[in-house]
């Protein structure tokens, strides 16, 4: 079974890009202080040091360069105060939507590693990562047959912990490795069969079925809704309800 993808820190080799950025902003004070006509380049220290370093250690950066640079341009001598003015008015403004960014940037890194989070369960993928990998399995066909078999197994009402997990690692046994399984609710998973024919896909079903059902003690056995891309529907939501409905039917 696929394992969900790697997500990095948000700064990678933050120290040697603290350093880095360090002899950077170095540069760039002495060149101010040397040529106070290069002033402008104060605008520079914030973006680089969010874009660089995320939004704590960016901040940090930021804020220091950016008061450092602007003491070293206006103790230099003969510096306009207009211009030393409007850069300080320019580099506040850089600074202010720099952080804007790494804070947006953050939230959406956050988004993205609690969709790919397993569920803590089962193991499987989380629900919320299914659209992503349907368009990435739609969209990436390498050649193969241009199929993508959606699963969705119920269970009896009221499965227990272990019937869940038991599920879960029969679906792992029975699937391939370019198969993808996710948990789909209380008492539901949903499994993504890409590259197979409408044969294959059909077996494979049954064979999925038949490990879950053998291994359920309930009365009730698990059902399994069948659907195919782009046979039965060419997106993902029609799709579902395509299998919702043959799971009851």
């Amino acid at each position: 079974m696929n394992k969900p993808l790697p997500w990095a820190d948000d700064t990678p080799r933050l120290s040697l890009w603290c350093a880095v950025l360090f002899c950077c902003f170095s540069a760039v004070l002495a060149a101010v202080y040397l040529r106070p006509q290069l002033a402008g380049l104060l605008c520079v220290l914030p973006v680089a040091s969010y874009l660089m370093l995320g939004l704590q250690m960016g901040m940090v950066y930021s804020v220091g360069s950016s008061v450092l640079g602007l003491a070293v341009a206006w103790l230099r001598p003969g510096n306009p105060a207009e211009t030393l003015l409007g850069v300080s008015a320019a580099v506040l403004m850089a600074g202010v939507l720099s952080h804007l960014f790494a804070m947006r940037r953050a939230t959406l890194m956050a988004a993205l590693r609690r969709t790919a989070s397993p569920d803590p369960l089962t193991g499987l993928h989380n629900h919320l990562y299914l659209e992503s990998i349907f368009g990435q399995l739609t969209r990436s066909q390498r050649g193969k047959p241009p199929t993508v078999s959606l699963m969705l197994i119920a269970l009896a009402p009221g499965a227990g912990d272990a019937q869940l997990v038991q599920t879960a690692r029969q679906i792992e046994e029975v699937c391939r490795a370019s198969d993808w399984a996710f948990r789909f609710g209380d008492e539901r998973f949903c499994v993504l069969v890409p590259w197979v024919t409408q044969v294959q896909g059909q077996q494979i079903a049954d064979r999925l079925l038949a490990g879950i059902n053998a291994q359920q003690q309930q009365r009730q056995h698990a059902r399994l809704g069948l659907a195919r891309w782009p046979d039965d529907a060419p997106a993902l939501a029609a799709l579902h309800k395509i299998a919702e409905r043959n799971l009851q039917g």
